[in-house]
């Protein structure tokens, strides 16, 4: 299991204020892409009498990045008490057909929880890289990992990876630096009816 350090981050603005703050900041979009994901769950799990991250912890995705990459995922991930990642990390399986996949996981006994569709919007200047994302219509997240996709640098720690985020002085919650999206859906869907 491949294991990183992230973090995710809660914008406070619209879109357009982030995307000129970024402007401002010598960043550049480099790149945009959809992912999509559904979560699920066996079906023998009730939810209803169990705490959310033990839930998210049994949970497979089928993810789609862009039209050309589907994978079976697991994430993994281990809390501290105040709700922040001490460690995670994941597994992915090629697949070839996400609508197969539903079926073949249906098949298992497993159910869809949730769906998230992120549109991910890719930044870049000379040292650092980030990812907007804008989360079901409704949400926008920014996300740093400690290696990066598109320039030559690896962040050591989380505290690495919050330094440089808050060096920018962007619109975010400073408060909580793991958002949990999955946990979001988790909680909306759990909500009386």
């Amino acid at each position: 299991m491949l294991m990183e350090d992230e973090i995710t981050v809660k914008v406070t603005s619209d879109y357009e204020t982030l995307h000129n703050e970024l402007i401002k900041n010598g960043f550049k979009l480099l790149e945009e892409y959809d992912l999509d994901d559904t979560y699920l769950i066996n079906k023998d799990i009730d939810i209803n009498n169990m705490d959310n991250y033990e839930i998210l912890k049994k949970c497979a995705l089928i993810r789609e990045i862009g039209e050309n990459k589907k994978t079976l995922t697991y994430k993994y991930k281990e809390f501290n008490e105040d709700g922040s990642i001490k460690k995670q990390g994941k597994v992915d399986c090629p697949i070839t057909d996400a609508v197969q996949a539903l079926y073949f996981m249906k098949a298992i006994n497993y159910r869809e929880l949730f769906k998230i569709h992120d549109h991910i919007i890719v930044y870049v200047k000379e040292d650092c890289e980030l990812a907007v994302q804008l989360v079901n219509d409704e949400y926008i997240f920014i996300e740093m990992e400690s290696s990066s996709d598109h320039i030559d640098r690896v962040y050591n720690s989380v505290d690495e990876l919050k330094e440089e985020l808050d060096s920018y002085n962007l619109s975010y919650d400073k408060s909580d630096y793991f958002c949990k999206k999955a946990l979001i859906m988790l909680e909306k869907i759990k909500q009386p009816k």
